[in-house]
């Protein structure tokens, strides 16, 4: 799946199997990473500026050392994970699989910072992508911890930060509704911190649960946080792409969410999260079901 070539001058080189990080960063799973360049890119993530170049095969992390990249960003972007077995297994299950695989070959499934995904997810309601970066960006430049060489970047806000704001103070990110949704789980989780690692330690279906206690968590926000935290690859978050697609390439007709969900779980079975990825990045760019 990887294989460090090199470690020169904390320039640390990697080939990486089954990657593209312009599928994985631009799938709708992150919202802190963007192009720097033809094959650059920058990302917060975990708390530092990580920097990147890809060449088609091998990715040069910047600043990076081997330990922290085998400690961190192994896991971060799942390279343990077999993704050429799991596009086979996905390819030969029909034709509508086959090519949205193929269209977007290099995606992986971050495993993301279990609060950063809450929040995030939280604020995409009903929202396109380039206003969610912008809201979180605000709220991590007001209630961030700035990173040290970070060239005025901020960290993710904690919790504790944002629950010691008002909803008048928030509003400086232009969140509407969703701030009083924002505002409740950060004070939620402030004065109960175990609830995060109780959220990833607890069976899938009982962490899906707590997560729609939330104000504000519905079932499709439930399951992105699941899915892009790692804690449930077995999720299947059903937007209206997702919707769409399934109609369309599925069932020839409009069908209700519940209905594709037990579909999901029936035909994808334990791949259910990355097929629902390539469906969704496939349906997204080539704008099918409009």
């Amino acid at each position: 799946m990887y294989r460090i070539i090199s470690a020169d001058n904390n320039d640390l080189k990697v080939q990486i199997d089954d990657f593209n990080p312009a599928h994985t960063f631009l799938c709708g799973q992150c919202f802190r990473w963007n192009q720097d360049g033809d094959q650059t890119w920058a990302g917060v993530a975990l708390g530092r500026i990580i920097k990147l170049k890809w060449d088609g095969e091998i990715c040069t992390f910047y600043d990076m050392t081997e330990k922290e990249f085998t400690e961190k960003w192994v896991h971060y972007f799942d390279l343990d994970t077999d993704y050429g077995t799991i596009k086979k297994i996905l390819g030969k299950k029909d034709e509508h699989l086959e090519k949205a695989v193929s269209f977007g070959y290099g995606i992986r499934l971050l495993r993301q910072d279990l609060w950063e995904m809450i929040l995030s997810f939280i604020i995409s309601q009903n929202n396109g992508i380039p206003r969610i970066k912008k809201i979180i960006e605000v709220l991590s430049e007001h209630y961030g911890e700035k990173i040290p060489g970070g060239h005025g970047r901020h960290a993710f806000p904690e919790p504790s930060s944002i629950a010691r704001s008002t909803i008048e103070e928030l509003n400086i990110c232009r969140g509407g509704y969703r701030l009083r949704y924002i505002l409740s789980t950060a004070e939620r989780l402030s004065q109960s911190p175990s609830l995060l690692d109780e959220l990833k330690n607890l069976p899938s279906n009982q962490s899906r649960n707590l997560l729609l206690s939330f104000t504000g968590i519905g079932e499709k926000v439930a399951d992105c946080i699941l899915l892009y935290s790692g804690i449930d690859r077995n999720a299947f978050p059903i937007d209206r792409w997702v919707k769409r697609v399934i109609e369309t390439l599925y069932f020839g007709k409009e069908t209700d969410v519940n209905t594709i969900r037990a579909f999901a779980r029936d035909y994808f079975g334990e791949l259910s999260g990355i097929a629902q990825q390539y469906l969704f990045y496939y349906a997204r760019e080539n704008k099918i079901g409009l």
